[in-house]
């Protein structure tokens, strides 16, 4: 029998369904079954594809092609395949992950058809930078990117860690096609399409991200970036975009859209002079005074609540972990959270005093702006 091409024997071709894909993927954790990788081919395990019948999902997973590779030189058996797919590790560590190549010497974004040039920032919201760049510690590459991409709960679903994608296990489908990244949902479709084509710089083709009030949008490559209320139409949305914003370095910041969260608590003045009288001051990696804690609550120079402290940890008003407190600052041993997320540590903090005496990172900007 003569096998058509792009065919196995029995007629079978390589292509294989959309939701027959899509539940390989659910299955596998949207990773690779071995390593969690995301760039991934489809494997039949057994019978393997030139004697399928058919592409059944119960019988396929995912593989990076490096794993793939050792499977087909029978470095890795098919008992393993098997094993692995009964726990697979994108499932196990709760996201999936690879490596960025992109082009970050010259400190570019590109988000829709707006440019960043020699930005630090190119984007914070409420007090808080989602798109920035910072110094590498690897001398082969002069920047790394550092990415935190909310979706419409305003919960993360994925993050650009040092030039490493972590996209984490949801509801969402999460998918990699060569330097196509992205990531979408029943409902709302696609939600973040990145293009991570090596030596070019990080364009982010689409996006929805939601933080308390406000709503970012990019809706194609040639889109501006659509920003305004969760409850506000499209057409009530404002936008910037098919220009360049270029600053001066890392230091330079493109958009802040919002105000760090703060919550009114009493008469400003009687507030601050209570804090001033009773409260714990708040100190910076350089010493300067930025507010106080008073009865576990952080209160600004203004006179308004902006977090607070339980068991020592950092809230902000809505709730999020920010840090720990430790005698009247507020830092974090490390630059990432738990489960993955990168933290923004400005560049002139990094040598301050809590990093020399408290080691840890200054993250007082959170609650009181730089």
């Amino acid at each position: 029998m003569i096998q058509s091409k792009g065919k196995n024997k029995h007629d079978l071709s390589r292509y294989i369904r959309t939701d027959v894909k899509e539940q390989i993927r659910k299955d596998a954790g949207f990773g690779c079954v071995f390593c969690g990788c995301v760039l991934v081919e489809y494997e039949h395990i057994e019978p393997e594809f030139n004697d399928a019948l058919e592409h059944d999902p119960t019988k396929m997973t995912i593989l990076c092609p490096m794993c793939h590779d050792k499977v087909t030189k029978k470095i890795l058996s098919k008992n393993h395949v098997w094993a692995a797919k009964e726990n697979p590790k994108g499932l196990e560590q709760g996201y999936v992950n690879d490596m960025l190549f992109s082009k970050a010497d010259e400190l570019e974004f590109l988000l829709g058809n707006m440019r960043t040039s020699n930005m630090g920032i190119a984007i914070s919201l409420y007090g808080k930078p989602l798109f920035w760049f910072e110094e590498s510690v690897n001398e082969e590459e002069a920047y790394t990117i550092c990415c935190i991409f909310y979706g419409k709960d305003s919960s993360p679903i994925a993050y650009i860690n040092r030039n490493e994608y972590i996209a984490l296990v949801k509801n969402q489908d999460i998918v990699s096609v060569g330097a196509r990244l992205t990531i979408s949902d029943k409902t709302n479709g696609c939600i973040l399409e990145i293009s991570r084509e090596g030596g070019e710089p990080l364009h982010i083709k689409k996006l929805y991200t939601q933080l308390y009030g406000t709503k970012l949008i990019i809706k194609d490559e040639n889109s501006p970036v659509l920003f305004g209320g969760i409850n506000d139409s499209d057409e009530k949305l404002a936008g910037f975009g098919s220009f360049t914003l270029a600053g001066q370095g890392l230091e330079s910041k493109a958009v802040a859209l919002g105000g760090i969260p703060s919550r009114k608590v009493g008469n400003k003045l009687t507030v601050v002079i209570n804090s001033a009288l009773y409260g714990r001051e708040i100190i910076n990696s350089f010493g300067h005074h930025k507010g106080w804690l008073l009865n576990g609550n952080l209160i600004n120079l203004s006179g308004e609540q902006v977090g607070t402290i339980r068991d020592r940890d950092a809230y902000s008003i809505t709730g999020e972990f920010v840090s720990y407190y430790n005698n009247g600052r507020l830092v974090y041993p490390y630059k990432q959270y738990n489960d993955g997320e990168p933290i923004f540590v400005p560049t002139n903090c990094q040598k301050g005093h809590s990093i020399r005496v408290q080691q840890g990172h200054d993250l007082s900007y959170r609650f009181f702006g730089f």
